[in-house]
């Protein structure tokens, strides 16, 4: 940002300062922060789920599996994160600690939401370009 002018000149010389208060950004200009906010929920739920000293049934462990490697090749909006994490949300809310698993489902949940929300950004953009000829 431009700083405002404390020292204006006698000669002959016209400057014209236009100050603007900044805008906010929508939702669709902080892509990359909403993806990269939702990585950060779905990394901390794994770490806190792993930290958990409870047996994990086999589809749980597939569940977690499929999180693990979506995180470590950050791709968090596809189909397989969600279903995983969905399900991870599901199985949580039958554990037997409640505070811990509550607090791991809010932050999948958050994933999910983030997830869900880029995806619908991406989605209108690509309609609003079909509807407008740009096709490809």
């Amino acid at each position: 940002m431009i700083p405002a002018p404390t020292h204006f000149p006698n000669d002959n010389s016209h400057r014209v300062a236009l100050f603007l208060h900044p805008t906010p950004r929508d939702d669709f200009d902080r892509l990359e922060e909403l993806t990269a906010n939702g990585l950060q929920a779905a990394r901390k739920a794994l770490e806190d789920l792993t930290s958990l000293a409870i047996q994990f049934d086999r589809s749980t462990m597939a569940n977690l599996a499929e999180l693990q490697q979506a995180i470590e090749k950050r791709r968090l909006l596809n189909d397989r994160f969600v279903d995983a994490a969905n399900e991870l949300c599901a199985q949580l809310s039958d554990a037997p600690h409640a505070d811990p698993c509550a607090e791991i489902a809010s932050d999948l949940k958050q994933a999910i939401s983030l997830s869900n929300r880029v995806r619908d950004l991406l989605a209108a953009e690509r309609d609003v370009g079909w509807h407008r000829g740009i096709r490809g």
